[in-house]
């Protein structure tokens, strides 16, 4: 059987399970979850698993998922993913009402594909024409949020890294895994149905706590050392290295300052921001580091106060693998038509596909079907087809063309480059990146 009949076959094999492709992505969009406590959903992504014979390994990064469908023939691992969470979105219509939190990012879309494309792969009984094994993975805390408590588990030992990815890159759920592919949500008309970004920009976070002296604000200022005046400098100091970033390199840089005195006629004794910043290359990221570094030392060294840095790994620059592109687009325009299908410049915003991207062959393409603003309240599902079933499709269809031939697709992928980092020089390097520091101004 050839590969387009096999592709032909995986795609109406997802249009005749469409109703339960779609009331996976509805159930999953009623149950939004925190990072790191998706139990809800990680029951329902193994128990979706065990029905379709699959032996899920659970517990994965407290609550990741992982089931491999074996193909008969040795061949390379593909690896399908879906992220598991939401994050907190209090004002969002679907938003959970006891903790905020909501689907305003599509995850949930992504673990309905998933699902999808392991039951059309079984439905259309192709297992013996392909070569190799695909291996379904359901990710936790793809966002990064909630970091104190992410920071706690952290200390206690129950997690090392606070992004889904990068912990079970340290665990070795990907270890054996050549190649992994899932799709984003997009609510940008420009996306198309389907879509391929250049790529995207990785992040660190500074989390910096200025320490002044508190004194009386109006009858004894001169007495005290003003740490949110600190703060200010430095915000300012932030803002004025904007203009030597290069516009190529993406660099964005946002704080937020998360304390800024304790009643408003004292001398603010302790100021707190918290910092992102990022960028479109690793080099680049660390060039707007020590800019924000400086930036820091300076607010407090011009107010005489003391400032602690604490820098947190955050993900690393997503790079696409142009080969699976190509492969892909091919497929996507099968299932969209030309009109349907675009490729995109590199978005700004971060995803720890990033740190995948680093250590292997990644693709991480985007999905129209979706409307309002992402990570906002009106964020939501406009198309179904669009948000479940056309990117389902093309994953499927895309496995097949890796995988099909005795995974002469895949080989392809494998020997046009190797990964940028081997998986100990990306521990290392990711290790490397957190820091204390104390200033003394």
């Amino acid at each position: 059987m050839g590969t387009e009949e096999l592709i032909a076959r995986v795609i109406a094999a997802v249009d005749a399970r469409r109703d339960e492709i779609v009331d996976i992505g509805r159930a999953i969009w009623a149950q939004p979850e925190i990072g790191f406590r998706e139990f809800r959903t990680a029951a329902l992504v193994a128990d979706r698993m065990r029905a379709l014979g699959l032996e899920p390994r659970e517990g994965l990064a407290i609550t990741g998922v992982r089931a491999d469908m074996e193909l008969g023939v040795p061949g390379p691992t593909v690896a399908i993913l879906g992220e598991l969470d939401g994050l907190p979105v209090p004002d969002h219509p679907a938003a959970d009402p006891a903790t905020g939190v909501a689907h305003a990012c599509g995850h949930h879309a992504q673990v309905a594909q998933m699902l999808g494309v392991a039951t059309a792969l079984r439905a259309a009984a192709i297992e013996g024409h392909l070569a190799g094994r695909v291996a379904f993975i359901a990710v936790p805390a793809e966002e990064y949020v909630d970091l104190a408590w992410r920071t706690e588990q952290a200390r206690a030992g129950r997690i090392e890294f606070l992004g889904g990815k990068p912990e079970l890159l340290r665990l070795g759920v990907f270890d054996d895994v050549d190649m992994a592919m899932y799709i984003h949500a997009s609510s940008d008309p420009d996306d198309r149905r389907l879509s391929v970004p250049a790529g995207s920009t990785g992040f660190v976070v500074k989390r910096s706590r200025f320490l002044g002296r508190a004194a009386h604000a109006a009858a004894a200022p001169d007495q005290g050392i003003n740490a949110l005046h600190a703060a200010s400098l430095a915000l300012t100091a932030m803002g004025m290295q904007r203009e030597t970033f290069r516009d190529e390199d993406g660099v964005r840089v946002h704080s937020i300052l998360t304390r800024g005195g304790d009643a408003v006629n004292v001398v603010p004794a302790e100021a707190r921001l918290e910092t992102q910043i990022r960028a479109l290359s690793v080099g680049a990221m660390q060039d707007a580091i020590g800019a924000v570094d400086r930036s820091l030392r300076a607010g407090a060294s011009a107010l005489g106060a003391a400032v602690e840095i604490e820098t947190l790994p955050g993900y690393l620059p997503l790079v696409q693998d142009p080969v699976m592109q190509r492969r892909f687009g091919r497929v996507a325009r099968a299932v969209v038509g030309e009109e349907g299908w675009t490729t995109r410049p590199a978005f700004k915003a971060s995803t720890d596909a990033g740190d995948l991207s680093q250590v292997l062959h990644l693709l991480h393409p985007s999905t129209g079907g979706f409307g309002g603003t992402i990570h906002g309240a009106s964020f939501h599902v406009v198309d179904e087809t669009a948000a479940y079933l056309d990117p389902t499709k093309a994953l499927a269809g895309t496995v097949v063309d890796l995988l099909a031939d005795d995974a002469a697709g895949a080989r392809e992928v494998l020997a046009a480059a190797a990964p940028r980092m081997a998986k100990g020089d990306y521990l290392s390097f990711v290790r490397g990146l957190a820091s204390v520091e104390r200033f003394e101004g």
